[in-house]
């Protein structure tokens, strides 16, 4: 059933169980495998048998055609076993079975005692391995020696482990321990998929997951067929639809091909094929269908497969007529088409043109699946190549919308050779750059629709690529193909000239115009406004604006885009202190990023999580993360979190925004950038971030921008290199300065007075430790007091552990005795302790809490080991004593 066993961790464990005694020589056992057919009996006896080095294997199997010949299995599983070991009287009896000599009855009784003594008998110094597959097929005399042996081998170091289907009749109960074998779950079917179909489409997988019902040898041949009702069919199917009336086979196909399950369905289209609904009554009868009141299902998925495959292709067409205006009727388009597009044969215009006219409503309404569908199969049954180059790239096009760029780059190519045509060359190249913005080098895709446009006489097709071009070059970053695309591009809407305006750094202008967007019916340019409102830092607008486009296209089925407009939620939340929130948006949009194969989205992605990783102080995974070369301003921002300064500097020395339509964080580097330089001696390299964040406070017109930018201007005002130090000792604090001092506080104050009136509760809590820290260095102490409390507050419920470290260190510098780090046993861990901690006490594996967090195994259970001791508890069964229940889940795996 494939190279590896999925779902079968404890069928594996028993069985390793009962080999290993006997190859250790404590004594034998023997288990008996039920399933129905596919559903892994033999991938469990392969797995035996490769892990029984050191013993004996014999391995048979019934055979069908064999089941009425006496002895036959005990044959093919002895082969040319000697018997000179024997007692004469098991030697004759077992030679008799074996056709060796002449049977005679009264010897068959010795038989089952001769196969025990052969395989576990006093001569027998070698441990065996006995493996029967398909015992339903045995012939009566085999079963009755290998039952016989079986039930005697506890004390001989023998092992039997025999798989049978899950048919009483075939094979009765033997009082033998037995275990029985379900279908896989949902994720474990998933994983046979990736390892034997790995390049099948994600839409296509989870339909072969729900028709395969967790049987693996159905997974696998529907996979390779391409549809459940098309597979290999085992042999005994085949023969039981073969064996049914015609009226009962043509039902069968009905249902086969009709994926409701509905009786309703069933019976209005059998009236339409002029087949009694009665007639099912035999289907059911030889156990291939249950049926009942309000679902008809197949009893095996195979067996669908067998029952489409039951009757001619001339009577599958008539099927798939008759449900296609059964499901007419009913107003589901989708299933209409889907059956128009399986009754047709060869090159039919009519229903081309029906099909190519189903596909535009469907994704009118939000079906891009289907509409790909559609138009692919309307393009395959145009005569005319030009009209088959137009169908095949719009079925291109619906696939990317639904988030399957590779399919989409497969289905584009094709309408590129088949067509000519100005129109239909320029949406293949809008498809082509959509796939390379994801799977290829992403400022190619802006350049190539930038390239086509220069020579398009089209003035519409033009514009339509001009404003492609924009859109993807701005994605990537492409400042100097962007502008190009904007000044070429005349007429352009409301969201793409305020986009336009920020690619200029006019963030007044692109306010203005943000304002004035109202409702925009197209997703793309919708997605721009959420990035535009995200960069000039109205995060309320921002996220007001993903959520409504993430909604709208969940309900459409136009799911790339997705992942960008929940990127941009994550940082709204992110920013507004919802780290929580912020954190299972990241994880949804990287888990749908990843499943389309969105690499570059992915990334982006992970820059979410590496400012979320540098606030709370989890430097081990900020430096994971920080492999992507565009996240030096989240480990700049980590370093001055745990007081290194002069990393600080370097790091944003080196950071760069990469894309405008990922790197919200770039206005937060600048002022970071400005308290790193202070803070290591250097304010001159203070004064350009500054002068860039003050423009963008001045035009941007939100209230924690200046905030952000008043903070800095203190700093700088004051210009002592231990300003962002902390000090543990008022001894060692540096004598304040007079000069500069009062327009220092006047730009604190003026801070404060912006952070009041809303936004970023962490850079508002960053401002009131700064002044904090300035105050006590005044010696101004119960002022420094105040204002130092409410950054700790807001840093402890905003789980930014080292920054509240740095605020208890500096209140107590101010003579306010404080709840230390080390006072509750949750303060002693380390930012990564306590994510560790709290994943463990969800009941969450090393492995499983290694897989959230992307650290090894081996680093979660480092991590536990430091913090047992530190929480004085033994096990984490005594975790809940000192972590918040709420805390704990919070960190719930999905």
């Amino acid at each position: 059933m494939g190279q590896s066993l999925y779902g079968r961790a404890a069928e594996v464990a028993e069985i390793d169980r009962l080999v290993g005694r006997a190859r250790a020589g404590a004594g034998g056992g023997v288990l008996v495998l039920r399933g129905e057919a596919g559903i892994g009996k033999t991938a469990l006896l392969d797995h035996a048998e490769s892990g029984a080095a050191g013993m004996r294997v014999l391995r048979g199997g019934g055979i069908e055609g064999e089941a009425d010949v006496p002895f036959a299995a005990l044959h093919l599983l002895l082969g040319d076993a000697g018997f000179e070991d024997l007692p004469a009287p098991q030697a004759d009896a077992l030679k008799a079975a074996l056709g060796l000599a002449r049977p005679r009855a009264e010897e068959r009784l010795l038989v089952g005692l001769a196969l025990l003594t052969l395989l576990g008998g006093p001569a027998a110094d070698t441990p065996v391995l006995c493996l029967m597959d398909d015992a339903q097929w045995l012939d009566r005399e085999s079963a009755d020696a290998l039952l016989f042996a079986a039930r005697r081998v506890a004390a001989r170091d023998v092992v039997f482990l025999i798989a049978v289907r899950d048919d009483a009749a075939a094979w009765p109960r033997t009082g033998l321990p037995e275990l029985h074998l379900t279908g896989l779950g949902a994720e474990d079917a998933r994983l046979l998929l990736d390892e034997r179909a790995p390049h099948t489409a994600a839409e296509r997988r989870d339909r072969i997951v729900g028709q395969a019902r967790g049987n693996p040898l159905a997974l696998i041949e529907f996979a390779a067929a391409g549809s459940g009702r098309l597979a290999h069919v085992p042999a005994e199917f085949e023969r039981a639809v073969r064996g049914l009336p015609e009226p009962a086979r043509v039902l069968l196909a009905v249902v086969a091909a009709d994926d409701t399950g509905e009786p309703g369905v069933a019976v209005q289209a059998a009236r339409r094929l002029g087949v009694p609904f009665d007639a099912l009554e035999a289907a059911e009868e030889a156990g291939l269908v249950a049926v009942t009141r309000t679902a008809i299902g197949f009893r095996h998925p195979l067996a669908r497969a067998a029952a489409y495959q039951g009757v001619p292709v001339t009577r599958r067409i008539a099927v798939h007529r008759a449900l296609a205006e059964v499901h007419a009727r009913a107003g589901d388009g989708g299933r209409r088409v889907r059956h128009l597009a399986a009754a047709a044969l060869g090159t039919d215009d009519g229903v081309a043109a029906e099909l190519e006219s189903a596909a535009g409503d469907i994704g009118d309404r939000g079906g891009p699946s289907a509409a790909a569908f559609a138009y692919e199969r309307a393009a395959r049954l145009a005569g005319e190549p030009e009209v088959r180059a137009r169908r095949l790239v719009a079925a291109a096009e619906a696939e990317l919308a639904g988030g399957r760029p590779g399919r989409a780059r497969t289905l584009a190519d094709e309408a590129a050779r088949a067509g000519s045509a100005q129109e239909t060359r320029a949406h293949v190249d809008v498809v082509r750059a959509g796939v390379e913005l994801e799977h290829g080098v992403p400022q190619a895709a802006g350049r190539l629709l930038l390239e086509r446009a220069r020579s398009c006489g089209d003035r519409r097709i033009r514009a339509r690529m001009l404003e492609e071009a924009l859109f993807h070059a701005w994605s990537c970053g492409d400042r100097e193909t962007a502008v190009e695309a904007r000044d070429r591009h005349a007429g352009a809407s409301v969201l793409v000239r305020a986009l336009s305006a920020l690619l200029d750094d006019d963030v007044a202008s692109a306010r203005r115009l943000l304002g004035d967007a109202g409702g925009e019916p197209d997703e793309r340019l919708r997605l721009l406004g959420a990035e535009v409102a995200l960069l000039i830092g109205d995060d309320a607008a921002a996220a007001e604006m993903s959520a409504q486009l993430v909604a709208r296209s969940r309900e459409r089925g136009r799911l790339a885009l997705v992942p960008r407009a929940l990127a941009v939620q994550a940082w709204a939340r992110l920013f507004h202190g919802a780290h929580d929130d912020a954190r299972a948006l990241t994880r949804e949009a990287l888990e749908i990023a990843e499943e389309a194969g969105q690499r570059r989205q992915a990334a982006a992605l992970r820059l979410v999580q590496a400012r979320q990783a540098a606030i709370e102080g989890d430097e081990v995974r900020c430096r994971a993360l920080s492999a992507d070369e565009r996240v030096g301003d989240a480990l700049g921002l980590l370093a001055l979190g745990l007081g290194r300064p002069e990393d600080a500097f370097e790091h944003l020395q080196d950071a760069h925004p990469g894309s405008p339509a990922h790197a919200p964080p770039v206005i937060l580097a600048l002022a970071d950038a400005v308290e790193a330089a202070v803070a290591s001696g250097r304010p001159d390299a203070g004064h350009e971030p500054m002068a860039r964040l003050a423009a963008f406070a001045r035009n941007a017109g939100q209230p924690w921008a200046d905030g952000v930018a008043s903070r800095c201007r203190a700093l700088l005002t004051t210009a002592l290199p231990t300003t962002a130090l902390p000090t543990t000792k008022a001894s060692s604090a540096t004598p304040p300065s007079t000069t500069g001092d009062g327009e220092a506080e006047r730009h604190f104050t003026l801070a404060l007075a912006s952070h009041r009136r809303g936004g970023r509760p962490f850079e508002r809590a960053r401002t009131e430790l700064l002044y904090g820290e300035w105050l006590r260095r005044s010696r101004r102490r119960a002022q420094a007091r105040a204002r130092l409390s409410a950054a700790l507050e807001i840093f402890e419920r905003l789980g930014a552990v080292p920054w509240a470290e740095r605020a208890r260190g500096e209140l107590r510098a101010a003579g306010q005795g404080v709840r230390a780090g080390g006072d509750d046993p949750p303060g002693r861990l380390t930012a990564q302790e306590m994510q560790v901690v709290r994943l463990a006490m969800t009941g969450a594996t090393n492995r499983q809490i290694a897989a959230r967090l992307r650290l090894s195994h081996r680093t979660v259970a480092y991590h536990l080991y430091k913090a047992f001791p530190k929480l004085g508890v033994a096990s984490r069964a005594e975790l809940h004593r000192y972590v918040p229940a709420a805390e704990a889940g919070a960190d719930r795996p999905a």
